[in-house]
């Protein structure tokens, strides 16, 4: 028999009984699906297209009056005085960071756990991002790291919700208000998760939410900001904007004003009418699109809670996780191939399994131009060779779950030690 046959093998386990195991898909068997399973997708209804199109139907694509409408929603759904929707969530940060006044010559203290435009939205101040090493228990940001970071040019701290899991609330404003220190919270992941009761996004002086497609909702490209100084709102307003001093929709509907001045220097990180009315729409079914997740995770616990392979991140029980990922964490030591080989395998099981994130401090150009080198983070250096994202998004199925937990068990019998 030709080996590209052969889908299973008889082996035998430790009492001489015959087992029958599959063989992995990249290793020559049967992929467990058909149909690939991505670990993220956009959830896109009739009522969403609808409410586009009238908007291409209408007088406004932009500057309109969907973005204020938009930021109103938001502002009353989170808790937050001030929300202000940008072009994306990279630039939500770099105006969280900026209306905190960061500059050159500062510090910020910053998790290596990210996607690289969190650390980005520091240097884009010239300021120079300090990396504290993570809790790998729970993937945030450690707040005893955090503090023994901290140095007389510190002038604030830019922390992740990692996977939609709140970070350490406590000691991270009990660290700013004790040190007088800026608070930025990257929310990308987190809109709706809580932490004792409180939204993510409203413990700091910027929250910074992210609406692209793989998001708890989806407006193509585009952020938002939550802000709880009307000051620091007022300056986001016009940075988004190229430092304008009015908005468009204000000076068409002036019988007297037309023109404008520019008193900040600023750029164009607006969000278009077009996005902020999907993104109303969308609104309207996250906290049921948020039950959905948290009913596919807690699918996910009870299926893998018996996989020895595996390690769940710890989730504190004063914590509502968003769920924006589900991050597990190989136990290698019980395998003959690394992190990334399982990976491998799983993608050629038409399972879209992948990795968030690659330490930032290990990246090329950060490493280069910031000093660090690998050892520097110990936890976030070990987490990131085991971590895996698992699939999650609304539309998913038990069945789906059950592809991805299957998968797993095939990959993990045939690379067993």
């Amino acid at each position: 028999m030709a080996f590209e046959e052969i889908k299973s093998v008889n082996i035998s386990n430790y009492y001489g009984e015959e087992i029958i195991m599959d063989i992995p898909a990249i290793e020559g068997g049967k992929p467990t699906r058909t149909k690939y399973l991505p670990y993220g997708h956009h959830y896109i209804t009739d009522d969403d297209v609808k409410s586009v199109v009238d908007v291409l139907k209408g007088e406004w694509l932009t500057t309109g009056p969907e973005v204020p409408a938009f930021e109103r929603e938001l502002s009353e759904y989170i808790g937050s005085p001030y929300v202000r929707a940008v072009s994306s969530g990279t630039s939500a940060l770099i105006c969280g960071v900026g209306a905190c006044g960061i500059g050159e010559g500062d510090e910020v203290i910053t998790t290596p756990l990210s996607f690289a435009g969190t650390t980005n939205a520091i240097l884009f101040w010239r300021a120079k991002p300090v990396f504290a090493d993570i809790n790998i228990n729970t993937l945030n940001i450690d707040p005893e790291k955090v503090e023994r970071a901290i140095n007389s040019k510190t002038r604030g701290l830019l922390i992740l919700h990692y996977g939609g899991h709140p970070a350490s609330m406590d000691e991270i404003t009990d660290i700013c208000e004790r040190k007088n220190l800026h608070l930025v919270e990257d929310c990308a992941h987190a809109l709706g998760a809580t932490y004792k009761g409180n939204m993510a996004g409203t413990f700091g002086d910027a929250g910074c939410f992210s609406t692209h497609p793989v998001k708890h909702i989806a407006t193509g490209e585009g952020g938002f900001l939550t802000l709880r100084d009307e000051e620091k709102a007022r300056w986001v307003s016009l940075f988004r904007n190229q430092g304008i001093d009015t908005e468009t929709l204000e000076r068409h509907a002036s019988t007297s004003v037309h023109r404008y001045e520019i008193t900040e220097l600023g750029y164009n990180f607006r969000m278009s009418d077009i996005q902020a009315v999907l993104g109303r729409s969308q609104l309207r079914r996250h906290r049921e699109n948020l039950k959905i997740r948290r009913f596919l995770a807690g699918l996910y616990d009870e299926k893998l809670k018996d996989i020895a392979e595996v390690s769940i991140p710890k989730r504190e029980g004063y914590v509502e996780d968003a769920y924006h990922l589900y991050p597990i964490m190989v136990n290698l030591e019980m395998l003959k191939v690394d992190r990334d080989q399982i990976i491998r395998a799983m993608r050629a099981e038409g399972i879209g399994a992948t990795l968030h994130y690659p330490a930032i401090h290990t990246l090329a150009w950060h490493s280069k131009h910031l000093g660090y080198k690998h050892g520097d983070m110990p936890n976030c250096e070990m987490a990131c060779e085991r971590l895996i994202t698992l699939p999650l998004f609304p539309q998913m199925t038990e069945s789906d779950i059950d592809d991805v937990v299957g998968a797993l068990e095939k990959i993990f019998i045939y690379y067993k030690r």
